[in-house]
């Protein structure tokens, strides 16, 4: 592969609201007397915002999967040691702004939880630098 590749996160309709709802009630409020009340809910604002616009998966030309999310996530996975990929509607939590997610296990039993728009296009990138993957249909 010569070339990184950029997944980004599926977004729920949920998560959606979960996230926009206290941005727009922060610029209500801030239109409203006493305007710095909105400031209150900056720090709600500034943390959210963020994971909802800085989630994505990279698959680097370097055999590493990298997952972004937010501002303080970022960590990097090797891809030869990805064992078993299997898509999954686990609640728990994890760098996935969708419960649409792919579980990702590896050979020292971690698992990763992610969830890329194009789930086919993904474990094709995957399984492309390593075959060995286990596949599993839902």
């Amino acid at each position: 592969m010569e070339v990184s590749l950029v997944f980004r996160s599926k977004r729920s309709a949920w998560f959606s609201i979960a996230v926009l709802l206290p941005s727009l009630f922060m610029i209500v409020i801030a239109f409203q007397d006493p305007w710095y009340m909105s400031l209150v809910m900056l720090p709600v604002v500034i943390l959210i915002v963020p994971v909802y616009f800085r989630t994505f998966y990279k698959i680097h030309d370097i055999n590493q999967l990298s997952v972004v999310c937010g501002l303080f996530y970022k960590k990097t996975f090797p891809v030869n040691e990805i064992i078993s990929l299997r898509p999954t509607n686990n609640v728990m939590s994890s760098p996935a702004l969708s419960l649409d997610r792919l579980e990702l296990r590896f050979r020292d039993r971690k698992t990763l939880l992610i969830s890329p728009v194009n789930q086919g296009q993904f474990t094709e990138a995957l399984l492309a630098i390593n075959p060995a993957i286990d596949v599993k249909k839902k």
